[in-house]
């Protein structure tokens, strides 16, 4: 009886319609966010500046901009200490991209985010006079993700361009790169007590239908970070692309009609075993 009840349903199954399969490609670009705060305070967002986001199809050229950025973060005063977050830059431009009109044809996109004259700073002031926390300041910093299709193969890649950065830690200089410089994914610049700061910063991840890249030129984090008196915690993203890729190839989800005649179905199916079992009686 379960096997003629389960063979009524999938016969009715069979005559509903599904949703049809698409290919997307979305790519995102962000120049700059901070969400930086003293433990326990109300956040202060910086940014995102200069977002620029697409999706096909069909195929898209999207661009943004912004002339400077300067920007200032208080963090409070604490036994007459001070604590300020400064984000300067100059030039900012920000770019996403793909191809296609039709899904069939969607097949390549691009995001990049490029920030000239970055200057980041963290300082404390006693009595008026400042000391230098943290100081990152680069002539550009570039991040660019593209993502391809070819056939049955999808490929991401991610990349950052740096020059003339120099990063400096309580004072002292702590990591510095020429022009037109490179490093590894998740480089690590610095790393300590709560202080991180990354080059080429990358996130992959790859969830059923839907494969996603992200690359962050600059990614710098405070995670209890203490600071006179304060714990900072929180994050600074310079130079942000993304690049996304949906296929729903696979098997589709069936739409709200389908679901009708499934049910309808599953009632049939049972309808027919209660009338075989009455004729056995």
């Amino acid at each position: 009886m379960f096997r003629q009840i389960i063979t009524g349903a999938a016969a009715v199954l069979g005559l509903a319609s599904t949703a049809e399969a698409t290919v997307e490609i979305s790519t995102t670009a962000r120049s700059l966010v901070s969400n930086v705060r003293v433990v326990g305070q109300p956040l202060t967002l910086i940014g995102p500046v200069a977002p620029v986001s697409g999706r096909t199809s069909p195929g898209y050229a999207l661009n943004n901009s912004a002339a400077s950025l300067a920007a200032s973060v208080g963090l409070g005063t604490v036994s007459g200490v001070t604590a300020t977050l400064g984000l300067n830059s100059g030039a900012i431009a920000t770019a996403a991209s793909a191809n296609g009109t039709t899904p069939i044809d969607t097949s390549s996109g691009s995001a990049s985010a490029t920030v000239s004259n970055l200057d980041v700073g963290l300082v404390t002031s006693l009595l008026g006079v400042p000391t230098s926390i943290l100081s990152l300041t680069a002539g550009q910093v570039q991040s660019v993700t593209t993502v391809d299709k070819l056939g049955g193969t999808t490929s991401f890649v991610g990349g950052s361009l740096f020059s003339n950065l120099a990063l400096s830690v309580n004072g002292s200089s702590a990591f510095s790169l020429g022009s037109n410089a490179q490093v590894a994914p998740n480089f690590v610049a610095f790393n300590q007590n709560g202080l991180k700061v990354m080059l080429n910063q990358q996130f992959a991840s790859n969830f059923d239908s839907t494969r996603v890249l992200i690359t962050n030129a600059i990614g710098i984090s405070f995670t209890n970070y203490l600071l006179d008196g304060r714990s900072l915690s929180g994050s600074i993203t310079v130079g942000q692309s993304l690049a996304e890729f949906i296929d729903s190839s696979g098997d589709p989800v069936p739409e709200p009609a389908s679901w009708a005649q499934m049910l309808a179905g599953f009632g049939l199916a049972g309808t027919a075993a209660r009338r075989r079992r009455a004729l056995r009686a």
